[in-house]
């Protein structure tokens, strides 16, 4: 579904628009990418890969499902608090792509492949808050019950918290005893600029990174464009292509950054 512009906002998506083009980025949709779901990925990348980690799962995992159903030797590790996320996994799991696989067999072998962990992306390895707007829904007042995003920044002054355990994608990674990546999904409300600085500090073995930078975060948008792109120019001079996944009618950039040797353009 296309996105529907808010008026109060119409000015500072001009302005992204502007970014978009001035940062001569192209788009995945014109360059052969397939589309799973909500973001697009090389098909070549997605035969040949085999460890995902995914951030960030809200109500829905049909990106992750529909690259599972194509490459079932996919390692598939889910991470995200979100009370809603973490009482309701398991049908989440299951009913993630259930249209587009016709096939509730299937759903289910696929869902059960696919594994989900409690906690947040964060620098630093802790207990932290994790935010929610409380006038966002509200005849509601049980965490679990909220399908809202939460995030580890604080929005506004009246949003409330729960405790969360958050960990750094170092830590995440010794976990799981892996030394590489292929796959990076990280939808992770605002925490986008600490993420790609540790990948790229770190020099963590990865291949494709698809991400979501909210650019609501900053006090203004120009602002946070310049954070965005010096997030993105980084990642240039670390070899990596930038490309547009979608262009969003709202205050935030959707992005993939993808290894040269993996995707020269």
């Amino acid at each position: 579904m296309a996105d529907r512009i808010k008026p109060h906002v119409v000015e500072r998506v001009k302005l992204i628009r502007q970014w978009e083009k001035d940062m001569d980025l192209q788009e995945a949709k014109d360059i052969g990418f397939q589309r799973y779901h909500n973001y697009y990925a090389p098909p070549e990348l997605i035969k040949n890969s085999k460890t995902v980690l995914s951030f960030g799962v809200g109500g829905d995992i049909k990106f992750e499902k529909l690259m599972l159903h194509e490459n079932e030797n996919l390692n598939i590790e889910l991470f995200d608090p979100t009370p809603y996320t973490v009482e309701n996994i398991r049908w989440i799991k299951f009913k993630s792509a259930m249209i587009q696989l016709n096939d509730d067999d299937r759903s289910h072998y696929l869902a059960n492949k696919i594994n989900f962990t409690p906690i947040a992306y964060g620098p630093t390895n802790e207990k932290q808050m994790f935010y929610y707007d409380p006038n966002r829904e509200k005849d509601i007042e049980a965490p679990s019950a909220l399908t809202q995003s939460f995030s580890l920044l604080k929005g506004e002054k009246h949003f409330k918290s729960v405790e969360v355990e958050t960990k750094n994608i170092q830590t995440i990674l010794q976990d799981l005893k892996w030394n590489s990546i292929d796959i990076v999904k990280a939808d992770i409300e605002g925490l986008w600029e600490e993420f790609g600085n540790e990948l790229l500090d770190n020099k963590i073995d990865f291949k494709y990174l698809a991400t979501e930078f909210e650019l609501n975060f900053d006090s203004d948008i120009t602002t946070a464009l310049d954070r965005a792109t010096n997030v993105c120019n980084k990642f240039k001079d670390n070899n990596y292509v930038v490309i547009i996944n979608r262009k969003r009618e709202k205050l935030m950039l959707e992005l993939l950054f993808i290894r040269k040797d993996v995707y020269a353009g």
